[in-house]
C-alpha cells in the first residue's frame, strides 16, 4: 500500500471557509520499509548508508516490516539501515494522554544521545501509535521501526471467564492489552543513577560524563585518579605526575572544553567556517561535509574545509552567554 496523507477539510458556511484539522490517527504517513526495522543492520556493500531528510514534521505510523512502534530503547549504531539509528528517549502514552512530547535520540560513536529533538506521539483507539517526527538536522538519521513481543497469556484469579496477559520483567503491557512495550526505567528518580540513565531493551544503564566512572554500585559516579583507571577517560594520551594527570593530544587535534576529548581544530569566523586537519590523520580518506559538493582540499600538510555559513547545509544555532 503506498503513503498516504490527509491534512485538513474545508467546511464552507456562507462566505467563510474554516479549515478543520483531522485526527492524526486517522491522517498518517505509513512508514513500512524493512531496513527502518531494529533488527537491520547496516551492509555497505549492499549500498550506501539511508537517511530521513525526507520527513518533515507530517504524522507518521510505524507499519508492516518496518516493525509495531519506535523503539523505546537505545539502538547500537549502524542498524536501521543507517549510521546514526533514531530510538524514542521515553514512554509511549496511554490512549487519554493524548498528544503528548517525547525526545528522540540518535545512537552514534558509543553515545546513545549523541543528536536528540523533539517529536509528537500519540496513542489510537485499536492500539497503533502515530508520531509526529521532524526533519533530522544531519546523516546519515533514520527513525527506527521495532517489532515488540505478544504477550503470554497467563490465568489469573479462578480461570473460569477470564484470562489476562501478562509480560515479562522490564516491559509493560500495552493499549491493545496483547502487546508487551519496553519499560523506561530512567523516567522514574533516573533510574537511580547519580548521572546519565541510559534506557536498554529490558533493561537500563547508568553511566557517567568525561573523566568520570561508575562505582562499584553500578549507580553512583567517581572522578577518575589516574591514568590507570580507563586511561583516565582521555580520548588520546594520558599523561601522570604528581599532582594527578593530564590528557594531550597528537599534532594537529586539540583538547576540547571537557579537558578529555580530542578534537579538529574549528576557526569560526562571522561569516564562515574553516576546519584545517592534518595529512598524516587523514590518510587516503576523502574529506567533505553532509554536503558532498563542500569536500576538503589539500595542500600537502593539511586538509582543509572552508565553507560559508550560507552554504554547505550549515545551521546557525544562537546562543547568548
Amino acid at each position: 500500500m503506498p503513503p498516504f496523507l490527509l491534512l485538513t477539510c474545508l467546511f464552507i458556511t456562507g462566505t467563510s471557509v474554516s479549515p478543520v484539522a483531522l485526527d492524526p490517527c486517522s491522517a498518517y504517513i505509513s512508514l513500512n520499509e524493512p531496513w527502518r526495522n531494529t533488527d537491520h543492520q547496516l551492509d555497505e556493500s549492499q549500498g550506501p548508508p539511508l537517511c530521513d531528510n525526507h520527513v518533515n514534521g507530517e504524522w507518521y505510523h510505524f507499519t508492516g516490516m518496518a516493525g509495531d512502534a519506535m523503539p523505546t530503547f537505545c539502538i547500537p549504531e549502524n542498524h536501521c539501515g543507517t549510521h546514526a539509528p533514531v530510538w524514542l528517549n521515553g514512554s509511549h502514552p496511554l490512549e487519554g494522554d493524548g498528544i503528548v512530547q517525547r525526545q528522540a535520540c540518535a545512537s552514534f560513536n558509543g553515545n546513545c544521545c549523541l543528536w536528540n529533538t523533539t517529536v509528537e506521539v500519540k496513542a489510537c483507539p485499536g492500539g497503533y501509535y502515530v508520531y509526529r517526527l521532524t526533519k533530522p538536522s544531519v546523516c546519515f538519521h533514520v527513525y527506527c521501526g521495532h517489532f515488540y513481543d505478544i504477550c503470554d497469556e497467563d490465568c489469573h484469579g479462578s480461570c473460569s471467564d477470564t484470562s489476562e496477559c501478562t509480560c515479562a520483567p522490564g516491559t509493560v503491557l500495552g493499549p491493545d492489552r496483547q502487546t508487551c512495550f519496553d519499560k523506561n526505567e530512567c523516567e522514574q528518580n533516573n533510574g537511580g543513577c547519580s548521572e546519565i540513565c541510559v534506557n536498554l531493551k529490558n533493561s537500563y544503564r547508568c553511566e557517567c560524563g568525561v573523566g568520570r566512572v561508575l562505582r562499584s554500585d553500578g549507580k553512583t559516579c567517581e572522578d577518575i585518579e589516574g591514568c590507570h583507571n580507563n586511561n583516565g577517560g582521555c580520548s588520546h594520551s594520558c599523561l601522570g605526575s604528581e599532582k594527578g594527570y593530564q590528557c594531550e593530544c597528537p599534532r594537529g587535534l586539540v583538547l576540547s572544553e571537557d579537558n578529555h576529548t580530542c578534537q579538529v581544530p574549528v576557526l569560526c569566523k562571522s561569516n564562515a567556517i574553516e576546519v584545517s586537519i592534518p595529512r598524516e590523520l587523514v590518510g587516503g580518506l576523502e574529506l567533505f561535509l553532509t554536503n558532498t559538493s563542500c569536500r576538503g582540499v589539500s595542500n600537502g600538510t593539511h586538509v582543509n574545509i572552508l565553507f560559508s555559513l550560507k552554504t554547505c547545509g550549515t545551521v546557525v544555532d544562537l546562543r547568548f552567554r
